[in-house]
């Protein structure tokens, strides 16, 4: 009989299997990706004063769904295990997306983080 999967039980296989994403393994996309300059904030950057506390609410929409994708297949390629899990959970359960939650602020926290650093790192020269 397959064991019943709730958030408890992949909370705790998410936290016994998950192999950490670092900034490295995005960065040469990222950079990519914000090589438009610019044309990856919406209007004018100097004309908001964008900063790295507001910075995010400008990005285009393109531009941020191109780094949640990169966070999104570096953290599955690293994790592909947890990949299939979330997918298996996600398909068959009615409420997956609340028993993988553990996953899905995984990469949101990696996207900002990952976005603060693209900030400190590149964005921040454009002035």
């Amino acid at each position: 009989m397959e064991q019943k999967i709730d958030k408890e039980v992949f909370d705790k296989f998410f936290t016994e299997s998950y192999c950490p994403v670092d900034y490295t393994t995005v960065k040469e996309e990222f950079e990519q990706i914000a090589s438009v300059g610019n044309d990856i904030f919406t209007g004018s950057y100097e004309a908001r004063n964008l900063n790295r506390e507001n910075f995010i609410l400008y990005l285009t929409s393109a531009a941020y769904c191109d780094f949640e994708a990169a966070v999104q297949e570096a953290m599955d390629d690293l994790n592909q295990e947890i990949l299939d899990a979330v997918m298996d959970v996600t398909e068959n359960t009615p409420d997956g997306d609340e028993i993988t939650e553990k996953y899905w602020d995984t990469q949101r926290t990696l996207l900002k983080e990952f976005l603060e650093q693209l900030y400190d790192e590149v964005i921040s020269t454009w002035r």
